[in-house]
């Protein structure tokens, strides 16, 4: 998937239905490109409490008046890019979560937090924290300042609730998204991807294997999606009980895209090919023993 760029503790109360939240140092930006530099102090509903540094007492900004608040918030880029690359994933998390907590009474106004929250997207998904993913991808997705990662979060969201087992969510924003249609060879790539899923979700493998095969053969240069098209190929063999062809697929995947997410799956999809084998061959012997 996207590779990214990839951090105090928030008390807070509720006093008269005010949160206390830290004072956090950032830029306030309005509607009219005006901004001024300080600290937020306080959410107090739909009221956000800021102050300058040179002022003797806060303001209160109306939250749906207020642009983006940048924040002046430190996390080591190369640290989360290095942990990304050892798949290091709940750490990852933790690390990120801990950093962004001070910030959560602010989760509603647009900051310059997206690209880390397009991290815990990405890396909730990759270990099955599908709640989680949606709740990420949900914000993602209603910010309009970029649409490539707009898009991006729409893609989380659709998958998440496949694999999440949620069929009639993901059927519906496939329909709201226009994905479910125009799904020939010059379809993107991640909507042929997605519509696969769904259409194995439904049981539906002849399309699934089809919309899967269209992938590979016209996007053989994207490795983004080329490697999880190949780990479904090898899970939708293997849901059809074709065994050799499902770990021929894995040992490509291990040969091709060593030392990734695709491959750890891939290695444990062959463990329950092992399995499976193993439970068919004593139903038929116990079947040929009657």
């Amino acid at each position: 998937m996207n590779k990214s760029i990839f951090t105090t503790v928030l008390a807070c109360s509720l006093i008269a239905g005010s949160v206390l939240a830290e004072r956090l140092e950032c830029t306030l930006i309005m509607g009219n490109d005006k901004s001024w530099e300080g600290f937020v102090i306080n959410r107090d509903g739909d009221w956000v409490e800021f102050m300058t540094g040179s002022s003797p007492k806060p303001i209160r900004v109306g939250a749906d008046t207020i642009k983006e608040l940048e924040f002046d918030i430190e996390i080591d880029a190369e640290e989360m890019n290095q942990m990304n690359r050892d798949r290091e994933y709940a750490r990852i998390i933790s690390v990120l979560e801990r950093k962004l907590k001070p910030y959560l009474p602010y989760d509603d106004i647009p900051s310059n937090l997206s690209d880390y929250k397009a991290v815990l997207m990405e890396v909730h998904y990759k270990v099955g924290n599908y709640d989680d993913t949606i709740k990420y991808a949900s914000q993602l997705a209603m910010d309009e300042r970029d649409p490539d990662l707009q898009k991006r979060a729409r893609v989380y969201q659709a998958l998440s609730m496949i694999d999440g087992g949620r069929e009639a969510d993901a059927e519906a924003l496939m329909a709201e998204l226009g994905w479910n249609e125009g799904l020939d060879e010059d379809a993107a790539p991640e909507k042929l991807y997605i519509m696969g899923k769904l259409m194995a979700l439904k049981k539906d493998y002849a399309t699934a294997m089809e919309l899967v095969a269209k992938v590979i053969a016209f996007n053989s240069q994207d490795p983004e999606w080329m490697q999880p098209a190949e780990l479904f190929c090898a899970e939708v063999y293997t849901e059809l009980g074709l065994f050799d062809s499902a770990e021929e697929v894995i040992r490509q995947i291990s040969l091709l895209y060593p030392n990734t997410n695709e491959d750890d799956r891939a290695q444990k999809l062959k463990i329950r090919i092992e399995k499976l084998r193993a439970e068919k061959e004593l139903q038929e012997s116990m079947e040929e023993e009657i």
